[in-house]
């Protein structure tokens, strides 16, 4: 049954006649009688009884008109929703982002969603940055923060939001501490460390390691924490991102040295399925993340 016949059914038993109803519509009034001869030649009864007063219902009117009522209800009640949905005023986000954005944007990211739009769920999944590709693909997730991969997925927009240098981590006690220049045969002198669940780190790591073996030169750790603990142990070398090693660099637990090798950058991507209809809250999101990387001085890199 057309709504909008249903629509001007309800408003005449309302109103009672032709030409308020039409108005009400935006409709002329043959119009309003063309919807009504529609519904009673579709059920084959008599809606309505007309005198002087307009138009009366009869008993097989009243019927419908009990349950057509709840049916226009329900069309508003829907259009209702699909608008608050659209604007982002209820339904669910889901976030997705490997180790180092988790870490960098996700808990400001939340924070501006959750505060502007306080009814909407919002989870966040945090796994290597393959992981949250395949995820966004196949749209469990709405959108992703990783670390560059190389391997795009053709389902996905990127967007690049800034980049991350990893620099050489290590304790003021460790043997490199006092020496200014360091060359990779000084480095591979020691163990590396690594963390396992970032895939992206160890790619380039591994990569600018080439031609050397990484399994002989390495120590795979399952969490950043852990790692840090170990490199104030004065024996051990790691390539970490600034923003994970901040609170050491500043209290004088741990040392950095940047080598200025372009291997070790790293692109910061934001990315999400190219069939994905925006709507205000996406935007919001977009706008977000973007103001974030500005905060986080990553902004002029920014393309």
């Amino acid at each position: 049954m057309n709504n909008s016949k249903l629509q001007a059914f309800c408003l005449l038993v309302e109103l009672k006649k032709l030409a308020p109803v039409a108005k009400a519509l935006g409709i002329t009034a043959p119009t309003v009688s063309f919807h009504i001869r529609s519904i009673e030649e579709e059920y084959g009864i008599h809606l309505f009884r007309t005198n002087a007063g307009g138009y009366r219902l009869t008993e097989a009117g009243e019927g419908v008109y009990h349950f057509a009522r709840q049916m226009v209800q329900l069309q508003k009640d829907m259009d209702r929703f699909i608008e608050n949905l659209l604007a982002g005023h209820i339904g669910s986000l889901r976030l997705g982002a490997s180790g180092l954005p988790a870490h960098i944007f996700m808990p400001d990211l939340i924070h501006q969603v959750s505060t502007t739009y306080p009814e909407i769920r919002i989870s966040l999944e945090v796994k290597t940055a393959p992981e949250i590709e395949k995820k966004v693909a196949l749209q469990e997730l709405d959108f992703g923060l990783i670390m560059e991969t190389k391997q795009e997925n053709p389902l996905l927009h990127y967007e690049t939001i800034g980049e991350d240098a990893l620099v050489l981590a290590f304790s003021p006690s460790h043997e490199l501490a006092a020496q200014n220049d360091i060359t990779k045969e000084d480095i591979l002198k020691y163990k590396l460390l690594l963390h396992t669940s970032s895939s992206s780190t160890n790619h380039f790591i591994e990569k600018w390691m080439d031609p050397f073996q990484p399994s002989i030169y390495t120590i795979e750790l399952d969490s950043v924490s852990t790692i840090k603990k170990m490199l104030t142990f004065g024996k051990n070398l790691a390539f970490l991102s600034v923003s994970l090693i901040e609170e050491e660099l500043k209290s004088g637990v741990l040392l950095k040295k940047d080598l200025h090798d372009v291997t070790l950058n790293r692109k910061i991507q934001l990315i999400y399925p190219k069939t994905r209809l925006d709507h205000k809250m996406d935007e919001f999101v977009k706008m977000s993340v973007y103001e974030i990387a500005k905060q986080l001085k990553m902004s002029s890199t920014m393309t």
